[in-house]
C-alpha cells in the first residue's frame, strides 16, 4: 500500500541521509524521529524518512511521544494528526502504528482529531486506509456514532 502514491525509487536518498545522520554525525534515530515528527517540509520528505527510520533504524512507530492535559499517552500517529504532518500519518497508516482496528480508538481519535482540525487531507487520508482495508463504511459509522473520551 502506498496512500500518496510515492515513486519508491525516491527512497534512496533517503536513507543515505539517515545512514549519515546516524552514523557519521551520532545522532539518534529517536531524536530524528521526532524532528520529522515535528517537521512542516513537503509530505514526500516527511513520508521517507518515517518509513527509513522504522525500517531500518527501527525506531518504534508506537513509541509515546508526549502526554496530554490528561496525562494520557500520545502516540506519533496521534501527534502527526494534529501536527498536520500528512507524510508522516500517511506512512504511519501504511505501518500500522495504531491498535486495533478502523474502529477502535487508535484510529478513530485521529479521525476525531482531523475532523476537529478540519483537517481535509489528513481525515481523506484516513478514509483512504479504511478503504483500502475494506472497511470504510464501519470507519464512516463509528465516526459518526460515539464519542470519545
Amino acid at each position: 500500500m502506498n496512500l500518496l502514491n510515492l515513486d519508491e525509487a525516491q527512497r534512496a536518498p533517503f536513507s543515505r541521509i539517515v545512514a549519515g545522520l546516524v552514523r557519521d554525525k551520532g545522532i539518534d534515530a529517536n531524536e530524528i524521529f521526532m524532528n520529522v515528527l515535528e517537521s512542516q517540509e513537503a509530505p514526500e520528505m516527511n513520508y521517507w524518512m518515517t518509513m527509513v527510520l522504522t525500517q531500518e533504524h527501527f525506531v518504534s512507530s508506537q513509541k509515546e511521544v508526549a502526554k496530554d492535559a490528561a496525562g494520557e499517552s500520545v502516540k506519533p500517529l496521534q501527534a502527526a494528526c494534529i501536527l498536520q504532518n500528512i507524510g508522516m500519518v500517511a506512512a504511519l497508516l501504511e505501518l500500522k502504528a495504531f491498535k486495533g482496528s478502523v474502529t477502535d480508538r487508535d484510529f478513530q481519535l485521529c479521525a476525531r482529531i482531523a475532523s476537529q482540525h478540519e483537517d481535509q487531507a489528513v481525515l481523506g487520508l484516513l478514509m483512504k486506509f479504511a478503504q483500502e482495508m475494506d472497511l470504510l463504511e464501519p470507519f464512516m459509522r463509528a465516526l459518526q456514532g460515539t464519542t470519545l473520551q
